[in-house]
């Protein structure tokens, strides 16, 4: 409601001071229009109507009008990410990821006033993303799709203080590349590796890590992730609900949760890793004593000399290293997640029991990212029933 105060200035004259609340800033200050009125009727009934009319039109007009800060693009995405920062909502991964987004996105329309931006502009991001015109590197679709939720979530920002009326991120047209080739390795190939890597003596931290990948089909941040007292024991479980990762030298080593709800979930542990696990566990109690104060407590599985969470590269680096040097194919650490998940379509498990083993946030997911192996899995099993059947007839011929 409309705030009136009476005014008399030198001469005698008198004005009225209106007054409209429109809310509140990001600052938590409080956003008025004001205006000053002049009566012109001259009975002290007519001016105090005249005077509460142009208070009821002067609200509606400050309720309808948007906000006329002429703010360019840049500046209105860099108070937005400041305010979610302050706000700590949004998981440290996501709001490093939208400030790597910015250089490409400003120089594109970092320069415009929001309120002048429409479709086409975004959609000339879109192909400036897709096709490298800004000189920068290619990007698919997904990351094309990441730079946008960037971009859509300051339109939205911008709404709500009624900057603009509508965003203009709608019906964009985002290019897709050519699908790379999904990479796997056979289950022949993993025991060789596994093999190699016991032969070779390779460092037994990596060698644990590359079992929990090989076995459980965990995500890279996942296995790095457990502790220690993540590690049951008694019923050979392991309780994946952390995500070690790594943006930028700001944020440097750093723990999140996993990638969705449904990534927080407990495992059987195969023989296999159980049996390591009180070698791994040795080395690093040795370590520990050796370090004295130096050692740093994380309770990781998988540390340094000195107890620190080692960076999501390493095991990367180290397994690409050791296969050059064995003259053997290098693929992914993520293709022994595709491995593990492909193994299992074609040995009939049932897509609710993978999809809760890799995490995904339901089966529609696992059937969405892995259809081709579901395709070929289908026509296997197509031929089944014809061969359970020649399998009868053999008997019944041999008996006979």
């Amino acid at each position: 409601m409309a705030y009136i105060q009476k005014v008399v200035n030198k001469k005698g004259e008198e004005k009225y001071k209106i007054k409209v609340s429109c809310g509140y800033d990001i600052h938590n200050n409080q956003i008025t229009h004001t205006m000053t009125f002049t009566p012109t009727a001259t009975t002290p009934r007519l001016i105090e109507k005249e005077v509460q009319k142009q208070a009821v039109l002067f609200e509606m007009q400050c309720k309808n009008i948007k906000n006329h800060r002429n703010v360019k693009f840049a500046e209105l995405a860099d108070e937005w990410l400041e305010l979610e920062e302050s706000k700590g909502q949004l998981k440290t991964s996501t709001l490093e990821l939208y400030k790597g987004c910015r250089n490409r996105i400003y120089k594109c329309i970092g320069h415009m006033l929001i309120q002048k931006i429409r479709r086409s502009d975004i959609q000339n991001l879109v192909n400036a993303l897709a096709y490298g015109l800004d000189k920068k590197r290619k990007l698919g679709e997904k990351s094309q799709k990441n730079y946008i939720c960037f971009v859509s979530n300051v339109f939205n920002y911008a709404i709500v203080n009624d900057i603009i009326d509508k965003s203009p991120c709608y019906r964009l047209d985002f290019i897709s590349g050519p699908k790379k080739e999904r990479e796997i390795y056979t289950i022949e190939e993993e025991i060789h590796l596994l093999n190699l890597l016991e032969e070779r003596n390779a460092i037994l931290m990596y060698r644990v890590c590359y079992l929990f990948l090989i076995m459980l089909g965990l995500r890279i941040g996942e296995c790095l992730g457990i502790e220690w007292s993540d590690i049951n024991f008694e019923k050979k479980t392991v309780f994946i609900q952390r995500n070690s990762k790594y943006e930028n030298k700001t944020t440097g080593i750093y723990t999140t949760t996993p990638k969705t709800s449904s990534s927080v979930r407990c495992l059987a542990l195969p023989q296999d890793i159980f049996d390591v696990l009180p070698a791994l566990k040795a080395q690093q109690e040795e370590n520990k004593e050796k370090c004295g104060d130096q050692w740093i407590n994380s309770d990781r599985l998988f540390c340094n000399d000195f107890g620190k969470p080692i960076h999501p590269n390493q095991p990367y680096n180290y397994l690409k290293n050791f296969c050059k040097r064995e003259n053997i194919e290098f693929k992914s650490l993520h293709s022994f997640r595709h491995s593990l998940v492909t193994n299992l379509i074609h040995n009939n498990v049932d897509v609710t029991t993978i999809s809760h083993i890799v995490g995904h946030i339901n089966g529609n997911v696992t059937l969405s990212v892995y259809a081709h192996e579901f395709k070929e899995a289908t026509v296997y099993g197509c031929n089944v029933m014809s061969d359970l059947m020649n399998q009868q007839r053999d008997k019944l011929q041999k008996s006979s």
